[in-house]
Formats: structure tokens, sequence, C-alpha cells
């Protein structure tokens, strides 16, 4: 085979804990064409000098952001000059097997229908050690040369839950050229919506072997709970605005508990949390819609639309009572 040209794309901020070894994994790939666009994102600790010790490798290129701008910003700001046929996602702290890319690249020729290829992942702690139970893996589940590839489209199987990581992913220029980059203002799920409007488009594969590390720590914007679960709702919503027969691709019953699920808690956390009967009661309503009979959200609903001094009674009451 011939050897395209691939661009992997590194976003750092504040990350010298786990990046000189990030940026090792990366440039250790026996995959021969590639480079390496790292977007510095104004960091202030260490991170510019281990940048600049990898930085004498000719496939390393570095781009500084000129603020702080987040990780879907310096990843769309290396877009605009990669001259990859291929785009990779190699975050600051995560690692990749040494021939991840070679593996990827010779099933994206073979499947040139593909918008996207991910594969397997195992998630790590700040120690490198796997959080998973992964009995009898062993090493050739990793960067398995014979691994197979699941083609298919999986549109509504990542609309009502997502395993796709970018660390494992590899996307045509083409692809994100046709359906656009990153959304800034979608941070945590950006990649997530991204992948929604990939799929929507196209078939996506799943290659069957372990090609990266991915690392967990307290610091990921994935673990801020609430927070996370409202921008996704909201990256959901963005997204069937401008696709609203997107939700004919989805199965009915799946659709409802999924949007209307998600509108719920969303409701009882403005409710219990912040207090904030307003919002709730929209969220609560947005549920409604989609699941009408549901009379434990009708009550919710009906709580927040009282008049605050009836609130306090019904609380008072609730509370004489031991509820």
């Amino acid at each position: 085979m011939d050897w395209p040209l691939v661009t992997v794309i590194t976003p750092v901020f504040n990350g010298e804990a786990f990046l000189d070894a990030a940026l090792a994994s990366a440039l250790g790939q026996d995959y021969p064409n590639y480079e390496l666009i790292v977007v510095d994102d104004c960091s202030t600790d260490g991170s510019a000098a281990i940048v600049a010790r990898h930085a004498g490798d000719p496939r390393v290129r570095v781009l500084a952001m000129p603020q702080n701008s987040g990780v879907a910003a310096s990843r769309n700001r290396a877009l605009e000059v990669a001259r990859g046929q291929y785009i990779c996602f190699h975050d600051q702290d995560d690692l990749w097997v040494a021939n991840k890319l070679s593996l990827q690249v010779a099933v994206m020729r073979a499947h040139p229908e593909l918008g996207l290829l991910h594969a397997r992942y195992i998630r790590i702690d700040d120690q490198g050690r796997s959080i998973d139970d992964h009995p009898g893996l062993c090493e050739a589940d990793f960067g398995a040369r014979d691994a197979t590839v699941k083609v298919a489209d999986v549109f509504a199987d990542i609309f009502i839950s997502n395993d796709i990581q970018p660390l494992t992913s590899m996307i045509p220029k083409a692809v994100l050229d046709e359906v656009g980059h990153f959304e800034p203002d979608l941070p945590g799920v950006d990649d997530y919506e991204l992948w929604l409007r990939i799929a929507y488009r196209y078939p996506v594969g799943h290659l069957q072997t372990i090609v990266g590390y991915w690392r967990t720590h307290a610091r990921q914007q994935s673990q801020q709970g609430y927070r996370m679960l409202q921008v996704r709702l909201r990256a959901m919503n963005h997204f069937l605005q401008r696709h609203p027969d997107a939700r004919q691709r989805v199965r009915a019953d799946a659709f409802v508990a999924r949007m209307g699920g998600m509108n719920r808690k969303m409701g009882e956390y403005f409710m219990y949390h912040h207090h904030d009967y307003g919002q709730a009661a929209a969220h609560f309503r947005n549920a409604l819609a989609l699941s009408p009979g549901d009379a434990r959200t009708w009550l919710k609903l009906a709580y927040c639309s009282l008049p605050a001094p009836l609130r306090n009674s019904v609380r008072a009451v609730k509370r004489a009572c031991g509820m």
C-alpha cells in the first residue's frame, strides 16, 4: 500500500502531569507518514517546556492559541492547517498502542465508505492502572493485526448511548470538511455532537481490538455530573433542531426514554438542588410532551408551578409527616 498522510491533533492546557508520556506515545507509532499538531491553549504550567522537548521531531508542528479557548477550539485551529487525509485525536493524558495508526489506515483504505472508525480502549487511572475489570485480556487483545471490523449504521445506537472515544477515532478529513468541525459552545460533549453529525450521514466502523488507554481523573469535564447532563441535552436538542427527521431513525420508545429521561433528571436537579422552579418546570414540560401519562412528573410540575407560599406549606407538611 502507499502511505497516506495522517494528522494527529493534541490540544494542550496545563497537562504537564501526563503530557510527556502522551507525546511519546503519539510519536512512537510504527506508521511512517503522519504529522502531530500540538496546540497549546495558553498553558500556565510546564507544558510548553515539555512540548519544546518534542518539537525538534520533524513530524511535530506547534500552534499557540491567542487566548484560552478550550479543547474544541484548539482542535478546530489544528484542523484549519491539517494536511492529512485522515485525522486522529490524541489528548494530553492518553496513550496509544504502537500500531494504532497503521491498523486504522489499513481499515480506512479497505472501507472508503466510512465516515468514522473507532476501536476498543482501556480506562486507566492517574497511575496508569486499569480501572475496569477485564477478565481474560492478554497481549493479543491489544493492536491485533487480524482484528475484524464491524461496519454499520450506528446513528440510533449512539443517540441512545455513546462509547466512541476521541483517542480511538480516525476520520477522513473530507468528512470533517463536509459535516463541520467541533462546536466550542458544547464543552465536554463537542465530540459526541460531532459523532452524531457523522453517523447521521455515514456508516461507522468499529475495529475489534484495543488501540489505546483513556486516562480518567478528577479534572476531566466528563466527570462533572449534572453539568455534563445539561450540556449533553443541549447538544442533542441542537442537533435535533438542525435535523428534525433524525428522530425517525431512532426507535420511538428508545427516543422517549432517552430524551424524556434526560429532561426529567434535569428538572429534578433544578428543583432539588437549585430551587429554580422555572427551569425545573420547563424540563418537566419537555418530558411530559414525550410521556404525557407520567403521573410522577405531572406531580413535580404541579409542585414547581405553585406560588412560593404554597410550596413552603407543602414542604412543611412533608417534613411534619417525615416524608
